[in-house]
């Protein structure tokens, strides 16, 4: 009798033992990943035009003295941004009266720069909203004068030589529309050798090796 009970739980616990082998075994579930960090926002290529007015200030020069104080200006600019990274822009800028210090002159000249640059960008923000950047490149700096006095044989002159520029700032935008702000520095060409008239020579005297600061702000677009 008693050799039957064992008989009867060595059974079952077989049994017990062969059901839970049975059952699948559920696979754990896994950990949620951990998204990263977003730093840098989105990196499509666009294009960005915009509308500014500045200040030159810290004007130089090599041959002749130039007043260093500001004066106002206004530009505009369009580029392209591939990836939103790197691109080109065109730079445009005009100073109506750039105060020089010579008194053979009766009014200042009017100063402008035309500019072909490279740009490099750092779109930042969930959606690339911020955009530090640098920009530099070569052109054309352009010295005009409306009325020189008559014994410089001519009633105006208008004189455009080589130059550079380098600059930094950030584009901030919300959606389509935004805002650029910059600081940037221009210097024309050196010219050892001025020619023509009078007047063609005064005007390449005061543009030789003129170098001067200039910051702008204004409204900014891209698309």
């Amino acid at each position: 009798m008693r050799s039957t009970h064992y008989l009867v739980a060595a059974a079952l616990a077989l049994g017990v033992s062969g059901t839970a082998m049975a059952q699948p075994t559920r696979p754990s579930a896994p950990a949620p990943a951990i998204a990263p960090a977003n730093d840098a926002g989105l990196t499509r290529s666009h294009f960005i035009t915009s509308g500014f007015v500045g200040s030159n200030f810290g004007s130089a020069a090599s041959d002749v003295s130039i007043r260093n104080r500001r004066s106002f200006g206004f530009g505009g600019q369009f580029g392209y941004l591939w990836r939103g990274v790197v691109g080109g822009e065109f730079l445009a800028d005009f100073t109506p009266s750039f105060g020089v210090s010579t008194v053979a002159l009766p009014d200042n000249p009017r100063v402008n720069s035309y500019m072909g640059n490279a740009v490099g960008a750092i779109p930042l923000g969930a959606r690339g909203q911020y955009q530090p950047y640098v920009s530099g490149g070569y052109g054309g700096i352009q010295m005009r004068f409306a009325n020189l006095p008559s014994s410089a044989t001519s009633s105006s002159n208008n004189q455009l030589t080589g130059g550079a520029n380098i600059g930094s700032g950030i584009m901030m935008f919300a959606g389509k529309v935004g805002f650029r702000a910059d600081v940037r520095y221009f210097r024309a060409m050196k010219n050892d050798t001025p020619s023509g008239t009078l007047a063609d020579q005064v005007t390449q005297t005061l543009l030789s090796d003129l170098g001067y600061w200039r910051t702008n702000a204004g409204i900014a677009f891209q698309w």
